[in-house]
Parts: structure tokens; C-alpha cells; sequence
């Protein structure tokens, strides 16, 4: 009678590893997934801007009567051009000021106009970035100044914004997936689209430390 255990024994381990090759693609392939995705379209990118920059406001807020009660001290050592900082996805973007929001989106963060600044509490701070970014953003470039990674930061996580030689800490103490800003009483709020092709995107918001 032929003994067929070697033989079965040989294709478990040809079939474990074909799962772990299987596995190793899949790494592969989610960093650069956004790369080759922009490269065979193009035009995605003006579809990404208009999402992130799409309304997502649900109601008209008024000044709140917040002020900053302690501003942090002037330290030279840091950079002139605003950043934010958010230390858990190793994300230290500059943030644009223009109002003109292809110009912002393209250098990394991008703050919201006619809403608050770090010293200006009286409207909340809004920051949208890109979640996947441009096709000629290398790997390393999308993770440093998209938020990308932004769905792994959780409440707890701090965010830090430099502003005028000056740094600010925030805590995020609320993480969302909507279709707008549902929570004006944040002191800063951070955005960015969910998917390529959805209206729903990820909010994170966070709260000045005092």
C-alpha cells in the first residue's frame, strides 16, 4: 500500500507558503497603493481635492468666548512656517495659510479659512490634508505630510502645532468617520477623506492642554 503522508506533508508546507507570500504582497502593495493608484489616474487627485474641501459644515457657528489663557513661550529654535506634529503616525507636515486650497493641499496640511488659529481660539482650528496624496509623492514624503495614517491615531494621542515660534499642545479626545464636523466644540479639528471614491471622511478631535 503507498504511503502518501510525505506527499501531504509537502503540500501543506508548499500551500504555507504560498499564504505567507500571499501576506508579504499584501504588505507590499498597501504603501504603495496610492502611488500606482494616482499613476493610472491621473485626474483622481482634483476628485480628492474636491472632496476634502467639499462643505462639511452643518450649521453656521458664531465666536465662541474662548481665549488662550496661557500662550506658550517663544521658542527661536522653531521653525517660522507653521507645522503640526502628530508624533503617534510620525506626521510633521507644514501647514498653508493660503486661501487657495490646491496651493495648501499640495505642500502638506492645510488650514481651513475663516475658522480659528492657535491664537485665535475664538473659532476652532481646521485642518484638512490629503489622505493619499499626489502621484509623484514618494512613500516616505505621504506619510510625513498627509494624514494618511491619520485613522491609527486614537483619543489620548497628542497633536502639536508650532505657530509663530510657539508650540501648541492638543489631546484628541473624539474619533469620527462622517460626512461633516459634528462637534464645533473642539479646539482643533483634523480631517481627511476616508477612501478614494467616498463622501465620508475621518474627523479627530482634540482639545487645547491647557
Amino acid at each position: 500500500m503507498r504511503n502518501n503522508g510525505p506527499q501531504k506533508i509537502q503540500n501543506i508546507y508548499v500551500l504555507i507558503g504560498f499564504f505567507f507570500l500571499f501576506l508579504s504582497l499584501i504588505a507590499i502593495a498597501i504603501p504603495i497603493g496610492p502611488y500606482v493608484w494616482y499613476r493610472i489616474n491621473p485626474n483622481e487627485t482634483d476628485k480628492d481635492i474636491e472632496k476634502i474641501v467639499k462643505e462639511i459644515t452643518t450649521e453656521k457657528i458664531e465666536h465662541r468666548t474662548k481665549t488662550t489663557s496661557q500662550v506658550p513661550p517663544l521658542d527661536p529654535s522653531l521653525p517660522e512656517t507653521p507645522f503640526v506634529i502628530i508624533p503617534k503616525i510620525n506626521v510633521e507636515s507644514p501647514i498653508s495659510t493660503n486661501k487657495d486650497f490646491n496651493t495648501g493641499l499640495a505642500k502638506g496640511a492645510w488650514i481651513v479659512s475663516d475658522y480659528g488659529t492657535p491664537e485665535k481660539p475664538e473659532l476652532p482650528i481646521i485642518l484638512a490634508a490629503h489622505r493619499f496624496g499626489y502621484a509623484n509623492w514618494s512613500v516616505e514624503k505621504r506619510n510625513r505630510i498627509s494624514f494618511y495614517n491619520l485613522p491609527e491615531t486614537q483619543e489620548g494621542d497628542d497633536v502639536f502645532i508650532y505657530w509663530n515660534q510657539r508650540r501648541y499642545n492638543y489631546k484628541i479626545y473624539k474619533s469620527e468617520e462622517s460626512t461633516y464636523i459634528s462637534d464645533y466644540s473642539a479646539d482643533l479639528i483634523l480631517y481627511t477623506c476616508k477612501f478614494f471614491n467616498s463622501p465620508v471622511r475621518i474627523f479627530r478631535y482634540a482639545e487645547l492642554v491647557k
